[in-house]
């Protein structure tokens, strides 16, 4: 029998007998033991010096062990080690109530040694382990908030050149005198460029904030026909060889960030046009239903494979799509999607369509009443 090297373990038990007996058999193997007599006891020493478990009977008197273990798992620095009681009950409830109070184990009295040093060795190593463990997701949470930090502020400082780029270029179409159709081309092609950088700096923010709750939302009553309509408008001025549709049984007025959902609702429909191919069609379809709204958005592309829907709203994921081998990457802002919707209380996902393609839709639980 191996013990864990340096382990403190925490006896409690009113006998001493059973207390002599414990702790030289724990100090044999190696064991810092830490003997008391009574819960009272108990709880000042795990506060003074947590252990890495406690070993405690049940039948003491002031304190029994259900009430130490129930004080024990109430308090933040405390509630991880293990216990694992003492006693000399046998009845099955008396066994399960140890269990609802939050021990990790029991052993019964009289007991035999080797039970319980291989019940000690088990639960310390076990103990050991989650701490190594929470103190590695500590460390990797911390390179990952240096890493978005720094991330974050390459972004920043990138969206003010961008900024200027993009109005420079707006300003040049509109002064230069009549251009040939080559460089009006490669004007359009430029503040196209322009406009895709400036979207993904703040995506990137953006989901930043959201994945950290720190991105208010500016709730108002919010007509969502007249939302699409206003990305029906703005995306059609951008390409006219695939047809935009909004399709809804009335008008619907919810209760959201119209701006957040209206980038959302953009995105969505980017994506459709992007694997929709010319001269194709691309469907907002807004519905109700009790208590939720749906808004989706149908397309004429490949589609997205049913093992791969879900992965495709995460970070930076690229999904391979149906038939022709295209990729959907999803870069950051399907990532966006899911958060602001999200943030929202909403769900979001996507579903084949029919005949083909795929239906990109989101649904918000909020009450929804009708636009006059």
């Amino acid at each position: 029998m191996h013990s864990q090297s340096g382990a403190s373990v925490l006896v409690v038990d009113d006998t001493i007998e059973n207390l002599r007996l414990l702790a030289g058999m724990l100090g044999e193997h190696g064991y810092e033991v830490r003997p008391v007599t009574s819960g009272r006891q108990a709880l000042q020493a795990a506060a003074g010096d947590p252990p890495d478990l406690i070993l405690l009977d049940v039948n003491m008197p002031d304190m029994n062990g259900y009430e130490v273990c129930e004080r024990l798992k109430a308090a933040p620095d405390l509630r991880d080690i293990p216990v694992v009681f003492l006693t000399a009950l046998t009845d099955t409830a008396d066994k399960l109530k140890a269990f609802q109070v939050g021990g990790a184990d029991y052993v019964t009295k009289p007991f035999q040694v080797e039970e319980v040093l291989a019940r000690v060795q088990a639960h310390v190593a076990l103990h050991r382990s989650r701490a190594e463990l929470a103190e590695s997701y500590d460390r990797l949470r911390a390179l990952e908030r240096l890493r978005d930090d720094l991330v974050h502020m390459v972004v920043h400082d990138m969206r003010s050149p961008l900024t200027v780029l993009l109005n420079t270029l707006h300003f040049l179409r509109d002064d230069l005198e009549p251009l040939a159709a080559r460089s009006l081309r490669d004007l359009d092609a430029a503040a196209d460029a322009a406009h895709t950088l400036t979207g993904m700096a703040n995506d990137l923010l953006d989901v930043s904030r959201l994945e950290a709750g720190s991105m208010p939302l500016a709730r108002a009553a919010t007509d969502i026909v007249a939302v699409a309509s206003r990305v029906q408008a703005g995306l059609t001025r951008l390409d006219r060889t695939r047809a935009i549709e909004v399709e809804a049984a009335g008008r619907f007025a919810v209760d959201c960030d119209a701006a957040l959902v209206q980038r959302v609702l953009e995105n969505l429909v980017l994506n459709a046009m992007k694997h929709t191919p010319a001269g194709g069609r691309i469907r907002i379809v807004v519905t109700v239903a009790p208590g939720r709204l749906r808004v989706a958005v149908h397309d004429e592309g490949p589609g997205v494979p049913p093992e791969e829907r879900s992965r495709i709203f995460e970070k930076f994921a690229t999904v391979g799509a149906r038939k022709s081998g295209a990729r959907h990457s999803a870069g950051l802002g399907l990532a966006f999607c899911k958060l602001a919707i999200e943030a929202h209380g909403g769900t979001i996902g996507v579903d084949d369509g029919a005949p083909q393609g795929s239906v990109f839709w989101f649904e918000l639980p909020v009450q929804v009443a009708s636009c006059q």
